[in-house]
């Protein structure tokens, strides 16, 4: 027999690490839970362990020329060291170093008698060998779901060995010396489980090949000694790994010590803000409404793009929750940018979403001298803007304090501006009402005197300024279908029937507008009775009244007309 020293490894000993190896891999499958094969193709970014030290539990067997071996136990350390990322899918790189003790038993059997006498073993003995193997391995490691990670390695290893008998005496050695160290190449799988971010289950087995027959003691074989450990163990790795199982952006042991949140939940407050997120804002991660207006954080940054830390983000005077509920634009002071802020249009009356409330044509903001409720706040027949572009006051309804509000004026063609347009020493409203001559001209009659100091102004001429004049009074009906006896329009009306000289005007017809029919009767009647009540003592022309239906208007209107006896 002759000593060999040739590595490449017997069949037996190739088909015992296929083997060894499968059946590892197949015990590692049943040891992961299902949930966990399941994520294998969707586990979450893990900065590795970067040291991982173990103590191992081993159960030996002696790969040899006998072939009743027999199991036996064992044990060692080791510590991994992370070295490499390859890519989420491709694992990482270790390095792993450690010693082993190992008890390698096996029976004698007659064959082994040629060589020793039985002084030194007999038949049925149980012989060992004591292995004690300090190794370095590459790893590569890949992630098996979030809590399982898979090793496979291989190194070089220099074991010491012992063989002896049942005693504990050395076998004496019967053929050529040999030494007490031999060098082998240890291929390793090892599968961890992780129980907590440092411990870990690791299930481990390895085949070592060595490059020595005399691991029990003599060379009987073609082939060099090996052996077979395999175990369990427990593992601490330190530091802790850098974790983010919940995908907020928080590592899970910042979550755990330093935030309070929870490490497998992305949105612990459950307000719509991943924890992560909610740390950058400044917003409270465990209070799903930071700054208490009821709105959750979520919300204020994804939907309304307010501020969460504030309850009132636009400053306006209304808070965020207030503003939803209205439909105002929580994060703009000023919604319809008539120049209002929100709370103030809200308690002036005016509408926060309308730029133009009473769609008089001015934005609410600017009118500071009139209603912004009302399109003509001064009741003279012009709307508000009209009167501004005019030149005129709003909130004054007769400009020139000529008597005739200014939207008579307009209607008449006189000048808003000049209580006596045409300058004859007679105010528009005296040669209107009184005299019945033509305010936009000096000499009605044109008998060269001023219609101001004309005794007979309308001598010799067929002029009547109310022959057939209208005017739209608005705001007649302004209190739930109820005449308004202070309308000022209304009053100007009342002040012609009590004025209108007899024979010029002798019937005036009043027309009373509804949307419908049975609002212009109702309306009627009230006017009725109204003027039936203000001018029963008066010796006043025939009033006609007859309703006409119109459904496009507004508001209900109200229109008279003169009908003088020079058209007749």
């Amino acid at each position: 027999m002759t000593f060999s020293t040739r590595t490449s490894l017997p069949m037996h000993y190739s088909s015992m690490l296929v083997t060894t190896v499968t059946v590892c891999l197949f015990t590692s499958v049943l040891l992961v839970p299902s949930r966990l094969t399941a994520q294998v193709k969707e586990a979450p970014p893990v900065t590795p362990r970067e040291w991982i030290l173990t103590l191992e539990g081993a159960a030996t067997k002696l790969l040899d020329d006998f072939s009743d071996t027999r199991f036996s136990n064992g044990g060692g350390l080791s510590l991994r060291h992370h070295i490499k990322d390859l890519g989420r899918k491709r694992g990482a790189l270790y390095v792993r170093g450690g010693i082993g003790f190992y008890d390698l038993q096996w029976k004698t059997d007659g064959n082994m008698l040629r060589f020793y006498d039985t002084t030194t073993v007999r038949l049925e003995d149980i012989n060992r060998c004591f292995a004690m193997p300090l190794y370095a391995e590459a790893l590569w490691r890949a992630r098996i779901g979030t809590e399982a990670e898979l090793f496979l390695g291989a190194g070089m290893e220099l074991t010491y060995f012992s063989p002896m008998n049942r005693n504990g005496n050395a076998l004496p050695k019967p053929q050529e010396q040999y030494g007490k160290w031999t060098a082998g190449i240890p291929l390793t799988v090892l599968f961890d489980y992780l129980l907590t971010d440092h411990f870990s289950l690791t299930f481990h087995a390895t085949l070592h090949p060595t490059f020595t027959d005399y691991l029990d003691g003599l060379s009987a074989g073609d082939w060099a000694d090996a052996y077979l450990t395999t175990g369990i163990g427990f593992t601490y790795a330190f530091p802790e790994p850098d974790r983010d199982r919940d995908y907020d952006g928080l590592l899970d042991r910042e979550e755990r010590d330093f935030y309070h949140t929870d490490p497998l939940r992305d949105d612990t407050d459950g307000d719509g803000l991943r924890d992560g997120d909610e740390l950058r804002l400044g917003t409270a991660p465990l209070f799903a409404d930071t700054d208490g207006d009821g709105l959750r954080d979520g919300e204020e940054v994804h939907r309304w793009g307010s501020n969460p830390l504030k309850k009132d983000s636009d400053d306006d005077g209304l808070a965020d929750l207030d503003e939803t509920i209205l439909g105002t634009n929580p994060v703009r002071a000023d919604t319809d940018g008539d120049g209002l802020n929100d709370s103030v249009e809200l308690a002036r009356g005016t509408d926060p979403l309308e730029r133009d409330t009473d769609g008089d044509g001015i934005p609410d903001g600017l009118e500071t001298r009139s209603s912004p409720l009302i399109s003509d706040t001064d009741n003279d027949g012009l709307p508000d803007n009209e009167e501004l572009y005019s030149g005129l006051r709003a909130g004054d309804e007769d400009f020139d304090g000529d008597g005739l509000f200014d939207g008579a004026e307009i209607l008449f063609g006189t000048d808003p501006m000049k209580p006596d347009t045409d300058n004859d020493g007679a105010t528009d409203y005296a040669e209107i009402y009184g005299l019945m001559t033509d305010p936009r001209k000096p000499d009605t009659d044109g008998d060269g005197i001023p219609d101001g100091l004309d005794p007979s102004p309308l001598d010799g001429t067929t002029y009547n300024t109310v022959q057939r004049m209208s005017w739209a009074f608005l705001e007649l009906f302004v209190r739930d279908n109820a005449v308004d006896e202070n309308s000022k329009a209304f009053i100007q009306m009342l002040h012609l029937i009590r004025s209108a000289p007899r024979q010029q005007i002798f019937e005036i017809e009043v027309e009373v507008y509804g949307r419908t029919m049975s609002e212009a009767r109702a309306r009627r009647n009230q006017l009725e009775d109204f003027l039936r009540k203000m001018t029963g003592s008066w010796d006043i022309p025939r009033i006609s009244m007859f309703e006409t239906v119109e459904n496009t208007w507004y508001d209900a209107r109200l229109r008279y007309i003169w009908n003088s006896g020079l058209s007749r």
